[in-house]
């Protein structure tokens, strides 16, 4: 009987070449063994490559859609996993096996631990989100109904751009600039008996990722920020998603007073994967304390998640959003503000106005006055801190900056004043 040795639980590649190798062979499902390697042991299953073997058979062309489905199988917590995808995809070359078979036994299983090793992913992305936005600690311990850690990766890295550590039962997984992998706590207790290995090295180089774009309803029924964020990170929903390095999601307290919308991310958001940490976020700081406000209490987000930008030579340069990219995102920013419910929205520039307000905006008419939105929201209309940045003239620069503070200043008495008279609490008492 062939044995075929897994590199790790979710050797993919291995699986993937190894059943492809048996299939031309017309080798039984029944005839072969699968595992995964002990510890320390790396050489994983090969092919013979002297081996003659026939021409595939038609029912051999995968989609890539359907291999990223068989990816994703191999992550359930079921040791007879190996198998049963190995079978599968005999049965497709060998027997005539139709994917839309509903009774299929082998199917089911594939739906449901697809179905499974799904939500599971959708949950640990919540907690790794959570954990981003708390910003407490740098190690985050979980346990995984599934082996799906080391498909998360990529988003880990999108969502969290600090170092991290996840520690999870059956695997390691760290991020300084690179992704590490190690032994989880059931095979390793101590942390310095740990062997790290990099991605992409050794062992570490056929995993599949997940890859999991958000549907209509997964935005509208998020219940917390956590796990909408955790969803934008794969949305796909315009083209800017393919440059950008990460989507960049708002971040704030989850019931904030007051919600900022700016534009998009710049190249230093995109690359620390935050909004307004770059010039014009750190002009906003300065900005919010002279206005007696301060970043921690304020949510902020932009009207569009990824960064556009257009290359000069090695540099990224700031491109304004094309319409497309605004209507495709509004979804995001409604559904952020059916979470926070803020009291007062402030909208900075023209492109966040026109997102908010679904129609174009004239900043000098509508600048500086508080106006109804629905939901019984205040909306504030005022200029993006990168105009400010980008005026010449000192004497214009200061004049402009005071009307933004001034324009701050008016949210932050807005919210005061409601707050005093939701509390009953007197001026002046």
């Amino acid at each position: 009987m062939p044995e075929v040795v897994l590199a790790h639980q979710v050797d993919f590649a291995t699986w993937r070449k190894a059943s492809r190798h048996f299939v031309l062979a017309g080798t039984l499902p029944e005839s072969i063994f699968w595992r995964v390697a002990d510890i320390g042991q790396e050489a994983a299953w090969s092919a013979n490559a002297a081996q003659n073997l026939p021409t595939a058979p038609s029912g051999l062309n995968l989609s890539r859609r359907f291999v990223g489905v068989l990816a994703q199988a191999l992550q359930a917590h079921d040791p007879d996993r190996f198998q049963i995808l190995y079978r599968i995809v005999y049965r497709m070359a060998h027997a005539g096996l139709a994917l839309t078979d509903t009774s299929d036994p082998d199917l089911l299983w594939l739906r449901q631990s697809v179905a499974a090793v799904r939500v599971d992913t959708l949950r640990f992305r919540e907690v790794f989100s959570a954990f981003t936005v708390q910003g407490v600690g740098d190690v985050l311990h979980d346990v995984p109904e599934h082996y799906i850690l080391e498909a998360s990766s990529h988003y880990c890295i999108e969502r969290n751009v600090r170092s991290w550590r996840v520690v999870t039962p059956y695997r390691r997984m760290e991020w300084a600039g690179g992704v590490r992998f190690a032994e989880g706590t059931d095979t390793v207790t101590d942390d310095a008996s740990v062997q790290w290995q990099a991605d992409g090295t050794g062992i570490w180089r056929g995993y599949g990722l997940s890859v999991l774009p958000p549907q209509r309803k997964d935005v509208d029924t998020a219940p917390t920020l956590a796990l909408l964020a955790a969803r934008a990170m794969d949305c796909r929903a315009c083209a800017l998603w393919q440059p950008a390095s990460r989507t960049v999601f708002g971040e704030g307290p989850e019931h904030a007073a007051i919600m900022l919308v700016g534009e998009q991310p710049g190249d230093q958001e995109d690359l620390q994967g935050r909004p307004f940490v770059g010039p014009a976020g750190q002009l906003l700081d300065r900005a919010l304390q002279d206005a007696g406000l301060h970043r921690d209490q304020i949510y902020v987000t932009n009207a569009v998640k990824h960064f556009h930008f257009t290359w000069n030579g090695t540099r990224r340069l700031h491109h304004k959003p094309e319409t497309e990219h605004v209507a495709a995102c509004h979804v995001w920013l409604n559904a952020e503000r059916r979470l926070v419910q803020p009291a007062l929205l402030v909208m900075l520039g023209a492109t966040a106005a026109q997102s908010v307000l679904q129609k174009p905006v004239t900043i000098s008419r509508t600048r500086s006055r508080l106006f109804l939105l629905e939901g019984q929201t205040q909306g504030l209309v005022t200029v993006h801190p990168s105009y400010l940045l980008r005026l010449r003239d000192e004497d214009s620069k200061q004049r402009e900056y005071a009307q933004f503070v001034e324009d701050l200043r008016l949210a932050a008495c807005y919210v005061a004043q409601r707050n005093d008279a939701r509390t009953g609490i007197k001026k002046g008492s």
